[in-house]
């Protein structure tokens, strides 16, 4: 930590971290435009103009080192002025399509036009007008809003590790546009229209789906990989609308992934809320009264899965097996949970659930793994199997599936082929923590209310032995 003054008052501040984050700690803001906390500096917009004591000339904030003694101006008549022109130059050609944008009510340039701008504009003539384009599978570009900070560009060179994109003509004809023949295809669509600071870059994904006042928003943690991306989870009518990237600073996460930015449909549609026996629907508890009874007669009993639960119901459902020595389970169903963490690109990582080192940490594991607990149920050393979220795993006998119990959040074909389906809720739908590929637990605020009547996968092991109680009285009962 060294000691600075910004505007006359003294602070403590993180020496490592660039001059707008570290103002920003201590309660200032420094408007900008180009900067970004994982990106290079490039001082491309000069919006974050401020004074240094000491020199004659207005500076770049971006740019300025933070050092022992700097002291620095953020509101003089100056910096103001500095900020205002260059407002005016941005705005020059901007089109006023606010009521339009999907990037209304999160806009900087709306931010800073309100903050630093003057309110009025002395330019007269045309604004240019410059057709849109389709420059990806999943994104459009708005050449009339851009303002050319030049952040997609190195966001793509320092952090994908392609040119897709590039800065084309000069001065009043410059635009950002792509350098290839082809679409941009890769994992960070999303990311690219997320980091725009305007509304240049939009996502077909959401465009006009929602205004972002809408939203009700909660903290979360994305649920695609075992990397656990932290993100604002936007939910709207019970309906989960949007992931956005929550940034943060000390595990240095600023991106989010297109796979799990986009992979939320399951969680608003074909959702599995009824009972079901042999592929037919049922009712909930001629289903509990028939599992407590087969659990009973059962002498061993296996679980596969569980890494896509939070570390809280897989405790809950460990702690009430814990005088069930009868009891196998394996929340680790395929190659990459058994490997150490690979990585498909800078964020994705092969193992696509987000809680496979709570499952690990908590003890769900076996010695033989996922394909011992297959060879045993095959050859009836297991009466009775629960997979928890997952595919049926391959190898199994299908002689065999009426012995098995499918907990899941989604209406599937998988239904038809087991004993029983029974509906569980979404992670979203509880809150509670996923433990990173690196051991981090991180925390989650439960954003979208389950239908009346629906269990947790911990609620609807409890129901289970609760009725495998009340069969066991039943059966004391009736022989006395």
């Amino acid at each position: 930590m060294v000691k600075i003054k910004i505007d006359g008052l003294e602070y403590d501040v993180n020496e490592k971290k660039n001059l707008i984050d570290a103002a920003k700690d201590v309660g200032v803001d420094i408007p900008y435009f180009c900067y970004h906390p994982a990106l290079t500096v490039v001082g491309m917009c000069r919006m974050c103009l401020i004074e240094i004591e000491g020199v004659p000339k207005l500076q770049a904030a971006c740019n300025t080192p933070v050092k022992e003694g700097l002291s620095i101006i953020t509101q003089s008549d100056r910096v103001k002025e500095g900020r205002a022109g260059t407002m005016e130059f941005l705005l020059a050609n901007h089109p006023l399509d606010c009521p339009v944008c999907d990037k209304a009510g999160e806009c900087r340039l709306q931010d800073n036009a309100f903050g630093s701008g003057s309110g009025k504009s002395r330019f007269e003539f045309e604004k240019r007008n410059i057709p849109q384009e389709e420059i990806g599978t999943n994104l459009i570009i708005n050449h009339n809003r851009c303002i050319v900070c030049y952040r997609c560009v190195r966001f793509e060179e320092e952090k994908v590790g392609e040119s897709n994109l590039g800065l084309f003509e000069r001065g009043y004809h410059s635009i950002i546009g792509l350098a290839k023949n082809e679409p941009i295809n890769h994992n960070y669509q999303g990311a690219l229209a997320d980091i725009c600071p305007v509304g240049a870059l939009l996502n077909h994904e959401t465009l006009f789906k929602s205004r972002v006042w809408w939203y009700k928003t909660h903290d979360s943690v994305c649920h695609g990989c075992s990397t656990g991306c932290n993100v604002h989870a936007n939910v709207r009518d019970n309906k989960m609308y949007r992931y956005m990237v929550k940034e943060n600073f000390d595990q240095e996460m600023f991106f989010l992934c297109d796979k799990g930015r986009f992979d939320l449909d399951w969680m608003n549609e074909n959702r599995l809320l009824s009972y079901f026996e042999n592929g037919q629907e049922s009712v909930s508890n001629d289903v509990f009264s028939k599992l407590g009874r087969e659990w009973n007669d059962a002498n061993s009993i296996a679980i596969l899965g569980g890494a896509h639960e939070t570390n809280e119901s897989l405790s809950t459902i460990k702690s009430l097996f814990n005088s069930q020595d009868k009891i196998i389970w394996e929340a680790r169903v395929s190659d990459p949970q058994y490997k150490e963490t690979e990585q498909v690109d800078f964020l994705l990582t092969k193992d696509y659930h987000p809680n496979t080192r709570g499952a690990v940490d908590i003890g769900i594991t076996t010695s033989t793994g996922v394909n011992g607990i297959i060879k045993d149920f095959n050859s009836k050393k297991i009466d009775l199997l629960f997979i928890i979220k997952e595919e049926i795993p391959e190898g199994i006998d299908s002689s065999r599936m009426n012995n098995v119990v499918m907990m899941d959040t989604n209406l599937s074909n998988k239904i038809s082929k087991v004993g029983y389906a029974v509906p569980i809720q979404i992670f979203a739908e509880q809150g509670g923590s996923f433990t990173n590929k690196n051991g981090l637990k991180q925390e989650f605020e439960k954003g979208m209310k389950p239908v009346q009547g629906l269990l947790s996968s911990s609620e609807f092991f409890q129901k289970i032995l609760d009725h495998a109680k009340l069969a066991k009285e039943a059966l004391v009962h009736g022989n006395n």
